[in-house]
């Protein structure tokens, strides 16, 4: 994945500078004074110097897919890491080197988001953002003279650029589809439990159980409570007692539709 990343910006700085690729090399070394000795040509260099989480962004969150054959699929959400470059650029003379840095530092502000067609490799039909954050103060590296000093290298104008993506963890559980949950608070000396269910159903097109319908507003008339369901056609009531109740669904469009249910219930799916 990282060396689809490199592929990317490079991608990136070769479009959006632009950069002509037989005038102007893009490289991702180290950046070392044996290096710096082999370059023949102007050169945009892209050293990665550290990767870490992003706490900010740091999720816990599932995503819930439901199956054909009435189980259901936990997905854990991707991980966001950062990973820290910098960004360097080595000419002959200094008014082409400050002249190609301002050059690409001016086009990563352009696009605090890369552009899905720059993708490559496996990061092509990622759904998440991929976002970058630019020569910003707060930067991992403090002292440049100490990077610089430990590369036995001179001391060179750079641009900090954080780029956030996912970490696909591939972590998913799958398991039978649960459509009602008892809670069961028990109260002190021989106080009978108070119970509280939780009922989730789907809303979908009539005869197209896989035509999930998003934002259809569900009111149960008993306890005149509402809900709406999620992009997955997905809704929940929370907090009902068993018993007997009536349903009504709408949506834009269609018709509405009344379902009379009892909790327990194998199922609260209806169609529209």
């Amino acid at each position: 994945m990282i060396s689809d990343l490199d592929q990317t910006l490079k991608q990136l700085l070769i479009k959006k500078v632009p950069l002509d690729p037989t005038e102007v090399d893009v490289c991702f070394d180290m950046p070392d004074r044996d290096w710096t000795s082999s370059l023949s040509k102007p050169t945009v260099n892209l050293y990665l110097y550290d990767i870490r989480e992003n706490h900010g962004l740091r999720a816990y969150d599932w995503t819930l897919e439901r199956n054909q054959d009435k189980t259901a699929t936990r997905r854990r959400v991707p991980v966001r890491v950062d990973l820290s470059y910098l960004i360097t650029v080595w000419t002959n003379a200094v008014d082409d080197e400050h002249r190609l840095l301002w050059y690409v530092l001016g086009a990563l502000f352009r696009h605090p988001s890369v552009p899905s067609d720059m993708f490559q490799g496996e990061l092509v039909g990622q759904d998440m953002l991929i976002t970058t954050t630019v020569a910003q103060p707060d930067g991992v590296l403090k002292n440049p003279a100490d990077f610089w000093g430990a590369l036995d290298n001179r001391l060179k104008p750079a641009i900090n650029c954080v780029v956030t993506i996912p970490l696909d963890l591939d972590v998913a559980v799958t398991a039978p589809m649960v459509s009602t949950r008892v809670v069961a608070v028990h109260g002190e000396g021989e106080m009978a439990p108070d119970e509280r269910v939780e009922i989730t159903g789907t809303v979908h097109e009539k005869g197209k159980p896989d035509h999930v319908i998003a934002g259809a507003t569900l009111f149960i008339k008993e306890v005149g409570r509402t809900a709406k369901t999620d992009e997955q056609g997905r809704y929940v009531f929370r907090k009902l007692v068993r018993g007997s109740y009536t349903l009504l669904a709408r949506a834009p469009d269609r018709e509405e539709r009344e379902l009379i249910f009892s909790i327990p219930s194998k199922s609260y799916d209806l169609e529209l």
